[in-house]
C-alpha cells in the first residue's frame, strides 16, 4: 500500500549513515569473555557471534584485553569497559564505566580512588578508575582510541556528570543484559538531556553479554562503514554513522526542514524526537495517533514508510525511533 509523496516541500535527502557510501555491519560492542566474567573464552566467543550473523566483535572484559582474531566472516575491534570516579556519587564506592575501543594496551594505575578499586576472585573482574571520565577519554585518545560512557541508567549516573564531562563520543544508549534483568537498559533520557543542550553526543545499543544463552544477540549497533576494517569501523562510531536496535531495523532516513520520511522494518509507531515538547509521532491502530502520513504499509497494515511533520525549525536535534508490534526498538542517532 502507498500514498504519493506530500507535494509543495523541498527534496529530501538522507542524513547521518544514510548519506554515506559504505556497508551495514552489524556490530556487538559490548561483550565478555572468561577472560573476565563471561562463560565463553575469547575464540569460542568470536566464533558464536560469528555463527549468530554479526560482522564486529568488541570484547570488552573489565580492565583485561582479550584477543580474538578477526576471520573473513567476523572483525574483532581490541576493546575493553573501563572505570572513572565520578563528581557526583551517590552512593559508597560508586564508580561510573566506559567502553575503549581501538585501545593498545591498559594503565597498570590509571590514577584514580583507590577505595573505589574492587576485585572480586569467584566472579573473575576487577574495577579500577581514572581520576574521572575526561581522564579516561583523554588516556584513549593518546592511543587513538574512543570511548562511550556504558549503561548510565544502569549505573545510576547522574546527568550533571556527563554534562560536565568532556572527551566521550557517545553514551551506551541501550543495554539488553540491563533491560532484561533490572529494568534499567534504556538510557534515552540522559541523552536527550545531553542533544537538548546542544551536544553532539552518539549512541550506541548492545548486549552486554556474559551468559550467550540468555543474553546474546538481544541487541547491536549497526554501523556504516566505509570497509571492514577496525580504522572504518572506529571512524562510524566517531562520526556517529550508525543506528542501534533490540529488533527493528531502519532502512533510510531522510529529511529537510518541513518535514522527516523514514523508511522501515514493519513497525507499529514511528517517533521523531526533539527537546521539551516538540517531538512528533505516527501511530497506527484506531486510536493511534498522526502526526504526519503513511507512505507505505505491509500486508497486515504496519508501518514501512513515514512521513513525519516537523515545524519546529529551532530545533536543538532531531533523532528516530521505531516500534516494533512487539514494543522492541530501534533508535537513529542525532541529525
Amino acid at each position: 500500500m502507498s500514498n504519493a509523496l506530500p507535494t509543495g516541500s523541498a527534496s529530501l535527502s538522507g542524513v547521518g549513515p544514510f548519506a554515506v557510501a559504505g556497508e551495514w555491519l552489524k556490530c556487538a560492542l559490548h561483550t565478555h569473555s572468561t577472560v573476565s566474567d563471561g562463560t565463553l573464552p575469547p575464540d569460542r566467543l568470536a566464533l558464536t557471534y560469528s555463527e549468530a550473523g554479526f560482522d564486529v566483535l568488541a570484547i570488552t572484559d573489565h580492565w583485561r584485553i582479550a584477543r580474538a582474531d578477526s576471520t573473513d566472516r567476523l572483525l574483532t575491534i581490541p576493546a575493553a569497559e573501563l572505570g572513572f570516579d565520578l563528581k557526583y556519587p551517590n552512593r559508597e564506592r560508586q564508580s561510573g564505566e566506559f567502553l575503549a575501543y581501538g585501545i593498545n594496551d591498559l594503565p597498570e594505575d590509571p590514577g584514580g580512588n583507590r577505595d573505589n578499586w574492587m576485585f572480586n576472585a569467584e566472579e573473575n573482574w576487577e574495577a579500577r578508575t581514572f581520576v574521572d571520565l575526561a581522564a579516561g577519554a583523554k588516556w584513549a585518545k593518546d592511543q587513538g582510541a574512543l570511548i562511550y560512557v556504558a549503561h548510565p541508567y544502569w549505573n545510576g549516573l547522574s546527568v550533571e556528570e556527563l554534562r560536565e564531562s568532556e572527551g566521550y563520543v557517545g553514551l551506551e544508549v541501550f543495554n539488553g543484559s540491563a533491560e532484561i534483568e533490572t529494568g534499567r537498559g534504556d538510557s534515552s533520557v540522559w541523552w536527550d538531556a545531553l542533544l537538548a543542550d546542544g551536544r553532539t553526543v552518539f549512541g550506541i545499543g548492545t548486549d552486554d553479554q556474559h551468559y550467550p544463552l540468555f543474553e546474546l544477540g538481544v541487541a547491536w549497533t549497526m554501523v556504516r562503514a566505509a570497509d571492514r576494517s577496525v580504522e572504518a569501523v572506529l571512524e562510524a562510531l566517531r562520526q556517529g554513522h550508525s543506528y542501534f536496535s533490540h529488533g527493528p531495523s531502519i532502512h533510510h532516513i531522510q529529511a529537510n526542514r518541513d518535514y522527516v520520511e523514514v523508511t522501515c522494518s514493519p513497525a507499529r509507531s514511528v517517533v521523531l524526537h526533539m527537546e521539551q515538547e516538540y517531538g512528533v509521532s505516527v501511530t497506527i491502530g484506531r486510536n493511534g495517533r498522526r502526526m504526519g502520513r503513511i507512505l507505505e504499509t505491509d500486508s497486515a497494515g504496519l508501518i514501512t514508510r513515514v512521513s513525519l511533520d516537523c515545524d519546529h525549525e529551532a530545533a536543538q536535534y532531531r533523532r528516530v525511533s521505531v516500534i516494533d508490534e512487539f514494543g522492541a526498538k530501534a533508535w537513529s542517532n542525532p541529525f
